[in-house]
């Protein structure tokens, strides 16, 4: 009996374990400007993960334009 409930016990930790969060796609991994510049990222095209419109003060689909 105790058997079978440790091994339902583990089976329901294993299966939350692949519930993790993730992070959102096409939400940028920088809260402005300076903080991708201060990791090297500048004129990030829209097609990229690090791009988001916050980030393109002209809307020409470059953010973090230099």
């Amino acid at each position: 009996m105790l058997s079978k409930i440790s091994c339902a016990a583990l089976l329901v930790c294993a299966t939350g374990m692949g519930v993790a969060p993730v992070a959102v796609a096409g939400s940028a991994p920088y809260e402005n400007c300076t903080e991708a510049r201060s990791n090297g990222d500048t004129n990030i095209p829209s097609s990229s993960d690090e791009y988001g419109s916050h980030l393109d003060s002209d809307g020409d689909g470059i953010g973090c334009e230099s």
